[in-house]
């Protein structure tokens, strides 16, 4: 602090105290000048002279000190109250004993711990000037108030001189919006210790299968397998999509959805046609001529295809150049996978890989075409020396020239050494290294890199890495990246639409005149002399469809994940399958209920959602556990959101996400972790590809559009999410709990839809209510509009109009099940989602 205003402050103290001053003078020349220019509390963090009201009776807090973080009462007295007359047989911790509270300065804090109470504060200071007595007013952790501790700082001099830092760690604004009170006065910063989440009391067990999916699993798990490399060739060809996701403006949620930077100045795109032709000129050009050897970066985001491209590079593009001819040179290929790698070392794994490739190959394995020629200097070396005395002996010199070939096959390296030297003078050899980044120990991945590139550089081999971008981000600099030349391929994501579509193509081929059966949800037997018609009814029900744009958007670019979801609608995302199968032979037409078909997606294999086993993360709350900060996710994604519909947008800096955030009251140890889940969570992504940081710049994902512009008034997103949401509120988390209890007792299912829809409504409602501060915080401080705005009075007669459409939709189906019908619903007759 400079020593001018420290001394200002003391000389208007020493004349407050010779004078003898009231509370007001002492708040006036003491008090005000301490919050503003030593601990840097601003005009719009304090609110003087605050009504207090409780029975009827009004009274003031001297200040109240709040941000959408934390609040802080101070009670004021003047500067003549003896608060320092205990301090020989107190120290700095003081516990508030009774014997204590019996004191002026224990008068003192009963009052302010009073007011705080009836204004739900949890944190009071009381102080005359000089002594500052720090404690917490209210507990929610089942500490009694008597056995709690005060933090007292005796005196003003000592304060802004030797007890200065601590001071200011504790009170200061930053420190105090960093949690500094809840970590010195509680021992913890979260204030969410009871078990107050709707999915903790059901069971966790695994949904079960529809009775339809059976029938066409094995067809299903083939087609829609996380990786298609092990299909036959042309079943390869049909999944394949080379056509890159190219949408720039989202009109339903009204976003432009921004593209991350290019990770390199030269890069080769080849999802793009043109740049392809490239890339397997590069690749043909190296194997033909057998120049230099090549290395080759191939980067991706995680799931958009980075082993599917490779495979359909070797086995389908450029299969003529690696096809074994015997006797004569040709071009090898080997795809290392270190998920293979267990618990042996990069060096191993690589050396014996090679070894197996080389044993397996027609040409590699034999002796006379590539052994004796590989070994031919070692051979006539022995001879003409060592082996030279049994010269005319053939069969012992072969048993010698046999035994040191298998000694170095036995030792692996050298046998390896020696036969690709050999076959790299005339051939061509690629050394293919994927998924070293599924390692997430960083210097497990760095001792990788380095021993991979040591073993291309000696053997003279192609190198081939497949990296995510992310990786290649943080370790671009090393040296050992930095000692190869290699050419950049970066691999977009293809279009969702198309790879579902193909992959459905595929399942309808494979189950094409299978005949089966299956039991029917009411017992009967249901006989389909074609199973292809399962998969034309699962198909339409997709394609082109809301479901379809909803895998799309909640997969946000990760083909992996879109097939991992459109898997678990397959098996679990509808019912009523002898209902819907005899549909669909009358009219030739049927789409799967939306709602069953997006639960299925949000929950997985559980019962219940659970942000730990769902694909989807729950924007809801933060995992912060402090009550103040649940949703503090939304709110920055929200505002994120806003930035990227304007026209002009590429990514919103970090600094002046934390710069807003610090303003409302929250520290960087917030920013960053809300930052950091939010890409992992992938409704946000950094725009260079890096690990999320303060100093990153950021942009949203498509997803994170939707739950911020539609999700939010959707009813079967809010009840899933509703489940793995902390409620802060006790009467709302009571009326919950009864409503969930009167739920699963409930039989009749128009009357259990009007419960739900109830529950809904007062979660929505509950969430409004929280989110509240936040906004008026950002308000108050004149933060820019895109701050300003509650996604929940925008989202909220969307979701009366949602509720009202679930209704309507309950009402019908009730009534045609009282009449006796049996058409089966659809659609239109289901809940919109």
């Amino acid at each position: 602090m400079p020593s001018t205003a420290t001394r200002e402050i003391l000389q208007s103290f020493r004349r407050v105290a010779l004078e003898n001053a009231n509370e007001a003078s002492t708040r006036l020349k003491v008090i005000d000048r301490i919050l503003r220019e030593v601990l840097d509390w601003s005009d719009e963090d304090i609110s003087p002279e605050e009504h207090v009201t409780e029975d009827g009776k009004t009274t003031f807090a001297d200040y109240v000190l709040r941000t959408a973080n934390t609040a802080l009462i101070i009670e004021a007295k003047k500067v003549g109250v003896a608060f320092a007359s205990q301090r020989g047989q107190l120290g700095r911790r003081v516990k508030l004993t009774k014997a204590f509270l019996e004191s002026d300065m224990g008068e003192a804090v009963i009052q302010a711990r009073d007011y705080a109470r009836k204004m739900g504060i949890d944190f009071a200071v009381a102080t005359n000037g000089s002594t500052w007595i720090v404690f917490p007013a209210q507990r929610h952790d089942q500490v009694r108030f008597h056995d709690s501790t005060a933090l007292v700082f005796w005196s003003l001099e000592e304060i802004l001189s030797e007890d200065y830092q601590e001071f200011s760690d504790l009170l200061s604004r930053s420190a105090v919006i960093s949690g500094s009170l809840e970590t010195a006065l509680i021992g913890r910063a979260e204030n969410q210790s009871e078990n107050r989440k709707l999915g903790s009391f059901y069971a966790t067990s695994q949904r079960v299968s529809n009775p339809l999916f059976p029938v066409i699993e094995g067809e299903v798990l083939a087609a829609f397998s996380d990786s298609i490399v092990d299909l036959d060739e042309e079943s390869f060809k049909r999944c394949y999509v080379a056509t890159p996701e190219s949408i720039k403006f989202d009109r339903k949620i009204r976003m432009h959805i921004s593209r991350r930077e290019l990770i390199a100045n030269e890069v080769i795109q080849p999802m793009k046609k043109w740049e392809a032709h490239r890339l397997y000129e590069k690749v043909k050009a190296s194997a033909a001529e057998n120049r230099k050897s090549l290395a080759m970066l191939l980067l991706g985001t995680v799931g958009v295809g980075k082993t599917t491209f490779l495979h359909y590079m070797r086995k389908v593009v450029l299969k003529e150049l690696f096809a074994p001819e015997a006797e004569n040179a040709t071009a090898h290929w080997l795809h290392l996978d270190f998920l293979n790698c267990g618990t042996q070392s990069a060096t191993d794994f690589i050396y014996r890989s090679l070894r197996d490739y080389i044993s397996q190959d027609p040409v590699l394995q034999q002796f006379d075409l590539c052994t004796k020629l590989a070994y031919a200097d070692e051979i006539n070396a022995l001879r003409s020396g060592p082996l030279s005395l049994i010269a005319n002996s053939e069969e012992k010199i072969n048993e010698r020239i046999s035994d040191l070939i298998l000694k170095e096959y036995q030792d692996v390296s050298p046998y390896v050494t020696r036969i690709l030297k050999h076959v790299t003078k005339k051939s061509t050899f690629f050394l293919v290294v994927d998924n070293i980044d599924q390692i997430e120990d960083e210097d497990i991945q760095s001792k990788l890199f380095a021993e991979s590139f040591s073993i291309a550089r000696a053997l003279s081999l192609n190198l081939v890495l497949a990296l995510r971008q992310s990786t290649y981000s943080k370790h671009r600099n090393s040296p050992t990246i930095d000692a190869f030349d290699f050419e950049v391929v970066q691999i977009d994501a293809p279009m969702i639409a198309s790879v579902l579509s193909k992959r459905f193509a595929l399942v309808e081929l494979l189950a094409s005149g299978k005949k089966t059966e299956f039991i029917a949800e009411n017992g009967a037997k249901v006989r389909v002399e074609d199973a292809a018609q399962i998969v034309e009814l699962v198909k339409g029900s997709v394609l082109g469809t809301e479901i379809g744009t909803r895998i799309e958007v909640l997969a946000t670019e990760d083909i992996r994940l879109a097939l991992r979801m459109t898997r678990e609608f397959l098996e679990r995302g509808y019912t009523n399958p002898g209902r819907a199968i005899e549909y669909h032979r009358q009219t030739g037409q049927y789409m799967l209920p939306r709602h069953e078909a997006f639960r299925a997606i949000i929950l997985g294999t559980r019962k219940v959602y659970s942000e730990d086993f769902s694909p989807i993360g729950n924007p809801l709350d933060s995992r912060l556990a402090v009550n103040q900060a649940q949703l503090l996710r939304l709110f920055t994604l929200s505002a994120i959101v806003s930035y990227a519909s304007e026209g002009g947008f590429r990514s919103v800096d970090g600094a002046t996400i934390s710069d807003n955030l610090r303003k409302i009251g929250f520290g960087d140890v917030f920013t960053a972790r809300i930052l950091s889940d939010l890409c992992k969570h992938r409704f946000l992504f950094t725009a260079n590809h890096g690990e999320p940081t303060i100093t990153s710049s950021f942009l949203p994902s498509r997803l994170g559009g939707y739950i911020v512009r539609e999700l939010l008034s959707n009813f079967t997103f809010l009840e899933n999410m509703m489940f793995d949401t902390y409620i802060a509120d006790t009467a709302v988390w009571q009326k919950l709990r009864q409503l969930s209890s009167k739920i699963e007792n409930q039989r009749k299912s128009h009357l259990k839809m009007k419960l739900r829809v109830n529950r809904v409504k007062l979660f929505f409602d509950h969430m409004k209510d929280c989110y509240q501060p936040l906004v008026e915080e950002s308000q108050k401080r004149v933060l820019p509009a895109q701050w300003c705005h509650d996604v929940f009075a925008e989202r909220q007669l969307d979701l009366r109009n949602e509720l009202a459409k679930v209704l309507r939709s309950s009402r019908r189906t009730y009534r045609q099940l009282k009449q006796g019908q049996t058409e089966v619903e659809t659609d239109e007759d289901l809940s919109r989602v």
